[in-house]
């Protein structure tokens, strides 16, 4: 009896603990992580959120670098940090696509983290050099089948969405395209800028092709989008293509649910102002905003579109 006394003390003590740890949440520096390299979609969304939560949270909020692996290394991180509400990751599409692309399984976005908020939809652009001598994607298109190794796409990492982009476009013209990894948007618009690589196909490309340093061919979204009225869809070329991105934020599995529910609070507020949707239209993503619980469904029905897909491009990190 008194072992049983002294338990049920030490779990009320335990109990008020946590409770008075969530109520004096936060009470010093939050990391955000952005799994891939600085300057790219992921990185950007990352400072912004984390300005936002900053100011409205009264702490400090830093942004942390983890790139590699298309995301896996951020996430893995973020996946196995302590749930208190400290660390954060700035996921996105490509972070649940890792999952079936790697033979060993070793991170699941549904089953390992927790959701925060979505915060974004983002189509991905098909964009070439200036220079290109290419002016439509269905002209791009027809040099890849009549000459395969003339075409390449350059990608933020392999297994991210752009990866996915060139893939089902493989997959569903019958070509050959060779893709092309690199360690973050950015570098790999760069090699596409000066022509080392045919093409990119991530959802950074709307402010480069906007300001002139790429020539935008098509939009991966199944219409036409109000920020790139201009783009015809892949679609119009190859018939049901649509290939959207996302961003969310996750926590770590067990982190306090009034926690999830104040940050998720807190996305929600910045989506409806109009600064924060002005500044997220210049990189071409809508807002969106939403509970834990609906940015949970989301993940599972985008798990359930999106694994016999990848599944059957039989690509593999590992």
């Amino acid at each position: 009896m008194n072992i049983r006394f002294f338990r049920n003390i030490a779990c009320g003590l335990a109990l008020a603990a946590a409770g008075t740890a969530h109520a004096s949440w936060p009470d010093h520096t939050i990391t955000v992580v952005a799994p891939w390299a600085a300057g790219g979609n992921a990185d950007i969304h990352a400072r912004l959120f984390a300005k936002v939560m900053s100011e409205k949270l009264g702490q400090p909020v830093v942004v942390e670098n983890r790139s590699g692996a298309g995301g896996m290394v951020g996430a893995l991180y973020v996946s196995h940090a302590k749930p208190d509400g400290y660390t954060f990751l700035l996921g996105a599409f490509a972070n649940m696509l890792g999952e079936f692309f790697h033979r060993e399984k070793t991170l699941s976005v549904e089953r390992d983290l927790a959701p925060v908020a979505q915060l974004t939809n983002i189509p991905n652009y098909i964009a070439v050099s200036p220079k290109s001598k290419y002016s439509s994607f269905k002209q791009l298109l027809d040099e890849a089948k009549a000459d395969p190794k003339q075409v390449t796409c350059a990608t933020p990492g392999v297994g991210t969405a752009a990866h996915l982009v060139c893939a089902i476009i493989n997959k569903d013209a019958g070509t050959h395209i060779e893709t092309i990894p690199y360690r973050g948007g950015v570098p790999a618009i760069m090699d596409v800028i000066s022509g080392r690589v045919t093409f990119y196909a991530g959802n950074e490309s709307l402010p480069y092709i906007q300001d002139g340093r790429l020539k935008g061919l098509a939009i991966t979204s199944l219409k036409r989008s109000t920020l790139a009225p201009d783009l015809p869809p892949v679609s119009d070329v190859l018939s049901g293509y649509n290939v959207n991105s996302w961003y969310g934020m996750f926590a770590p599995k067990g982190t306090p649910k009034e926690v999830l529910e104040r940050v998720s609070s807190i996305v929600d507020q910045a989506m409806k102002d109009p600064k924060i949707r002005d500044q997220l239209a210049k990189l071409g993503a809508v807002p969106v905003g939403s509970t834990p619980d609906q940015f949970k469904k989301f993940i599972k029905s985008e798990n359930q579109r999106w694994a016999p897909i990848a599944k059957s491009l039989d690509i593999h990190l590992d």
